[in-house]
């Protein structure tokens, strides 16, 4: 399999395994995010104070209090299938390989390592469980906001064929991003409706 960025920067995986694809994965993020991975990590295992100081000890209370312990993310890794497993262990390697590029040379660190004056540990299965439940609770929430539940429970009434009739999956005029306070008119947005309307026999 292949491994390669394009002249903008972006990187492509093609063929190998399912565990080969992913352990590219890992790399390629690690090697552009680290950084930005390691304050996640730190944020849901409520370990920023150790590096942020006296001011983010409120937010590790919190993670620590609501969060999951170490036991139950290793339980729950434990409770997926073998290719669920595969995904994880995977991309765990393929972050570990860039720390040990780092740590081979550490003129690859980025700077806010430096900065703050520590070099990330190696990962785990648990830590990469940790930080997609952080990412579950700050984002799943906007589903009750947004409509995403009714659509689920439109999609699993209705099918993809009827669904896509009343939801659009490719809208080449709508906004790729979401103005603050925008116009439900700019919105271009189907009229809401949920799967209990939808099973509504006609009148």
């Amino acid at each position: 399999f292949e491994t390669v960025r394009d002249g903008k920067g972006v990187w492509f995986i093609s063929g190998g395994s399912l565990g080969d694809v992913m352990e590219s994965m890992g790399y390629a993020v690690a090697t552009d995010r680290l950084w930005q991975m390691e304050t996640y990590r730190r944020s849901a295992r409520g370990r920023l104070a150790e590096v942020f100081g006296s001011s983010q000890l409120s937010t590790d209370i919190l993670m620590r209090t609501f969060g999951y312990s170490d036991q139950e993310l290793f339980d729950g890794f434990d409770s997926l299938n073998r290719e669920e497993q595969i995904i994880v262990e995977s991309y765990v390697e393929g972050i570990n390989k860039r720390i040990d590029e780092i740590n081979a040379n550490p003129t690859l660190l980025p700077f806010e390592f430096l900065a703050l004056g520590f070099t990330p540990a190696y990962w785990d299965e648990a830590d990469v469980l940790a930080w997609m439940a952080l990412l579950l609770r700050q984002f799943d929430c906007e589903a009750f906001k947004t409509g995403q539940i009714d659509n689920l429970a439109l999609y699993q009434q209705l099918g993809m064929a009827k669904f896509n009739d009343l939801r659009w999956v490719n809208d080449p005029e709508a906004l790729t991003y979401i103005p603050s306070a925008a116009p439900q008119a700019m919105m271009k947005a189907a009229p809401a409706i949920t799967a209990q309307e939808a099973a509504a026999p006609a009148p």
